[in-house]
């Protein structure tokens, strides 16, 4: 059953009326008509499922039967990502999004090749829209502006930093997960390249914990891919609901 972006949607709705770019792919993409049977995400924990009641040139209405309300589960996932050249940096925030990542925080680093534009963000925006609605996804992430690594450093609150490097000896996932006590993390991924001589001192002196995913030299989206899915492994072991 398809799942369409409905963000002003309320858990006391029972009539969603439905219009722009999302009617377009209801009406014209995926061909749904009268009666169809559709799933909603306001990306804020509701998910509904709906039945399509009418279909107008510009809009339509969908008539709500369940809405049912997620909990965005504990400890949460972020991901700081340096932008990326020939659009990988989308596959991140596209997968990740399908894994449930809840924050994603764009970087630019010493070695990073492309610069942010003035829609990087509303590009990622859309790229995560479409992975919600993919995998039936109750929360969209948010895509935090594009800064430097040291201010991500020092503006980080919310979350434990911690950054994967290839060089040198470095904790894997499940012993800073074992050592974490249930604090959300974010994972910190260099850029092609890696990080730079100073970056890993500056990580070095603000004591960000660094891990290995292994003994071979992977990409940054294929590192951050897996390090994802071994934090969501980890928590659905002590976890089985993990959302």
């Amino acid at each position: 059953m398809p799942c369409f972006y409905a963000p002003e949607m309320r858990k006391d709705d029972d009539l969603i009326i439905i219009s722009g770019t999302e009617h377009h792919h209801i009406c014209h993409v995926f061909r749904n008509k009268v009666e169809d049977k559709i799933i909603l995400s306001n990306g804020k924990g509701l998910l509904a499922e709906g039945i399509i009641g009418s279909v107008k040139k510009k809009e339509l209405s969908v008539y709500i039967n369940k809405i049912t309300t997620m909990q965005k589960s504990q400890p949460q996932i972020a991901v700081a990502f340096p932008l990326l050249k020939n659009k990988h940096d989308s596959m991140i925030v596209e997968k990740l999004t399908e894994l449930g990542v809840k924050d994603f925080f764009p970087i630019v680093t010493e070695r990073t090749v492309r610069k942010p534009s003035e829609n990087t963000i509303e590009k990622f925006n859309k790229v995560a829209i479409a992975a919600m609605k993919q995998c039936d996804n109750a929360f969209l992430p948010i895509i935090h502006k594009v800064q430097s690594l040291t201010n991500l450093i020092e503006e980080m609150k919310d979350f434990i930093p911690i950054a994967a490097l290839e060089i040198g000896s470095h904790k894997t996932l499940n012993e800073i997960v074992a050592a974490s006590d249930e604090r959300s993390i974010c994972i910190i991924i260099g850029p092609e390249g890696g990080f730079g001589k100073d970056e890993i001192e500056y990580l070095q002196n603000k004591h960000v914990t660094t891990f290995t995913l292994g003994n071979h030299i992977l990409r940054a989206e294929t590192a951050a891919i897996t390090s994802v899915s071994q934090l969501v492994g980890s928590f659905l072991q002590n976890d089985s609901d993990y959302y």
